[in-house]
């Protein structure tokens, strides 16, 4: 199984998931990389440095093989 998987959506956004423990999702639009309210399934991504990483880590992902879904 992939570390970080991409699925669209019906209504147009997309859902990413992280499939390694700590496990979270990530919903955003067509276009537009956010976040901030749309992250579910980690504790607090915007304080705990390992969380922090794997959100680098998605975001790193995302521009090398979905760029076109981002920007």
């Amino acid at each position: 199984m992939k570390k970080f998987e991409i699925k669209g959506t019906s209504d147009g956004k997309w859902l990413v998931s992280h499939n390694e423990p700590p496990k979270f999702t990530c919903l955003f639009e067509n276009k537009r990389f956010s976040y901030q309210r749309t992250i579910t399934g980690l504790t607090d991504p915007t304080g705990d440095p390992k969380e922090v990483q794997l959100l680098q880590k998605m975001e790193q992902w995302l521009k090398g093989y979905h760029k076109d879904k981002i920007d």
